[in-house]
């Protein structure tokens, strides 16, 4: 059995080796439930789309927005024209 020390805010540090079983990384979100006089802990499903962030690029490597702004200041000198 491993153990946690609670912090004055109530927080505690879930040891590396659960972290790297469960695959768990900063800002993925637990359940927490008493069960039979226990506290249970269970690792909640991420969204599969904030799994895709920072993934798809643009064309050479550039991010998407930077593009986007882009073509609309392409549209507005067009629509001035």
């Amino acid at each position: 059995m491993q153990k946690v020390i609670i912090s004055e805010k109530g927080q505690i540090c879930l040891p590396a080796s659960l972290r790297r079983r469960y695959g768990l990384k900063k800002g993925d979100k637990l359940g927490v439930e008493e069960a039979d006089g226990a506290i249970v802990l269970r690792p909640l499903p991420r969204h599969p789309l904030l799994a895709l962030r920072g993934k798809l690029k643009g064309a050479g490597g550039e991010k998407l927005t930077g593009t986007l702004l882009r073509e609309r200041a392409a549209d507005r000198e067009r629509e001035r024209s």
